[in-house]
C-alpha cells in the first residue's frame, strides 16, 4: 500500500513539475526572428493593480501617451503603438521602426506581446519580427549591423522599465 501511494504521489508531483509551461523572459533574435512575447512575473500584485500601473506608466512613459495608447480593456489588456527613430540602421542610414505591443495582465504576472515591428519606405512595409537568420547571416549582418542587438535591448529595457514601475521600484522625485 505505501509502494502505491509512493507512486502516485511521485506520479502526481512529475506531470505537475513537467506540466509546467516556460515562458520567455527576453526577447531575443533566432533564426525564426524575435520571439513574440515575454511573460513577467510581478509577485502579489493583482490583474487589477497591474493593470493600473501599467496605464500610469504608459502616461509617464510616452511623450504622447493619448496617441500611443490605442486599446485598452480595463483589468484584462492594453494596446500600444510606439515609434522609435534609432533602432533600425539599413546600411548606416537610420530608419524610424513603428511597434505594437499589447500587455495582457493575470495575477502574479503580465504578458508582453510584441505585435507588429516594421518600418515603411517607398518600397513598401517590411516586418523585422520574421526575417530568418537575422543575426548569422552575412548579408543581413553586413546591412543591419547592430540592429537586431538594439531591438532586443530596447524591448527588454522597455518591459524591465514596466516591470520596476508595477513593483514601485521607479525613481522617486524626492524633493
Amino acid at each position: 500500500m505505501n509502494k502505491l501511494i509512493t507512486t502516485a504521489v511521485f506520479l502526481t508531483l512529475s506531470l505537475f513539475t513537467f506540466g509546467q509551461t516556460e515562458y520567455p523572459e527576453k526577447f531575443e533574435y533566432s533564426e525564426n526572428g524575435i520571439n513574440d512575447y515575454i511573460v513577467t512575473k510581478v509577485e502579489g500584485k493583482t490583474a487589477n493593480e497591474i493593470y493600473s500601473k501599467t496605464i500610469n506608466w504608459i502616461k509617464e512613459t510616452y511623450k504622447n501617451p493619448d496617441k500611443v495608447l490605442k486599446m485598452k480593456i480595463e483589468n484584462e489588456k492594453v494596446r500600444i503603438n510606439g515609434i522609435s527613430s534609432d533602432l533600425l540602421v539599413v546600411k548606416k542610414m537610420n530608419m524610424p521602426l513603428d511597434y505594437v505591443i499589447e500587455i495582457a495582465f493575470k495575477d502574479g504576472k503580465y504578458k508582453f506581446d510584441l505585435i507588429s515591428l516594421t518600418t515603411s519606405n517607398e518600397y513598401g512595409t517590411a516586418d523585422y519580427k520574421k526575417i530568418p537568420n537575422f543575426k548569422t547571416d552575412k548579408k543581413l549582418v553586413k546591412n543591419f549591423g547592430e540592429s537586431p542587438q538594439r531591438i532586443e535591448n530596447y524591448f527588454n529595457v522597455l518591459n524591465e522599465s514596466l516591470k520596476n514601475y508595477i513593483l514601485g521600484k521607479e525613481k522617486k522625485d524626492d524633493w
